[in-house]
């Protein structure tokens, strides 16, 4: 366990009161923004004699020959918009499923303008679809979505309520934290691309005070946790609260607190660093900050 110089230990309540703000505030950045003027309320109505055209390029993804998807998947794209939700009713949960193909063709067609029809078809029983379509609307803007993620961080699927809470906290939600740093603890390999493309929203002296807060006397498995939510949410700001970790009787402790002053000097972090290259950084930063 770290134990922070009582100085700084008396920075947290003090940082905590002078910036709270309201449960729904908005976050910064583009996330802060209202419903897209331009978004869709329905589908554009896909022609009656393009809906067998648009199976059997779905059909060529369920070949052995890999030759025939890219071919398949540029005419998918090539109809667009319109040709989604008979795509999207191809997904399927079984082993034999041809998601992956499915889910390139949405990367390239769905965008905000689709914002309020994905979340629809979010909430219908097909896990991996739900899954895939919560990713995406996370890392899109507008408060609108707002009610849509509140729904999805309850989600038996424990990915699928991740992408929520992570929406959420990237709208400066404190109360979505404990869910994003519980998935980020137990799958950070899996999770880091998603908070690398979402949590910098929310990078603020408010929501890096929360996540200092919550690991100050954590064990160490939390603080690591905590500080590797803090390259995505620390600032500045957090130099005298961070200076306390590099003086951490745990090492991999003390190198998440060096990796998150890399990633605020322009610096990439360290994966897996090295306890000599730990012990270097420590002592760099401490000179530094």
């Amino acid at each position: 366990m770290v134990r922070l110089h009582l100085p700084l230990l008396a920075l947290l309540p003090a940082l905590s009161a002078a910036l709270a703000l309201p449960a729904q505030d908005k976050p910064a950045g583009e996330a802060n923004t209202n419903q897209s003027p331009d978004r869709l309320s329905e589908w554009p109505k896909l022609p009656t004699t393009d809906a067998d055209r648009v199976l059997g390029l779905v059909g060529q993804f369920k070949k052995p020959e890999a030759k025939l998807y890219e071919p398949a998947r540029q005419q998918l794209i090539q109809v667009g918009e319109a040709a989604m939700p008979l795509v999207m009713q191809q997904c399927s949960d079984r082993p034999d499923n041809v998601n992956d193909q499915l889910f390139q063709v949405f990367d390239a067609v769905l965008t905000e303008r689709h914002a309020a029809l994905m979340s629809r078809e979010a909430q219908k029983p097909r896990l991996e679809l739900r899954r895939y379509l919560t990713m995406r609307l996370s890392r899109m803007a507008g408060a609108d979505l707002v009610p849509f993620f509140e729904k999805m961080r309850k989600d038996a699927d424990e990915q699928t309520a991740f992408f929520a809470d992570l929406a959420l906290l990237a709208r400066k939600r404190r109360d979505a934290l404990p869910g994003v740093t519980a998935y980020a603890r137990k799958s950070w390999t899996e999770a880091l691309p998603h908070l690398a493309a979402v949590l910098p929203a929310a990078r603020s002296l408010q929501c890096g005070t929360w996540v200092f807060e919550s690991i100050t006397k954590a064990a160490v498995v939390d603080q690591m946790t905590g500080l590797r939510l803090l390259r995505f949410l620390a600032t500045n700001e957090h130099a005298g609260l961070l200076r306390g970790y590099f003086d951490a009787p745990d090492n991999a402790v003390k190198g998440e607190a060096c990796n998150v002053a890399r990633v605020l000097h322009g610096e990439e972090p360290i994966e897996k660093m090295p306890v000599f290259k730990v012990i270097q950084e420590a002592r760099k930063w401490k000179e530094k900050l």
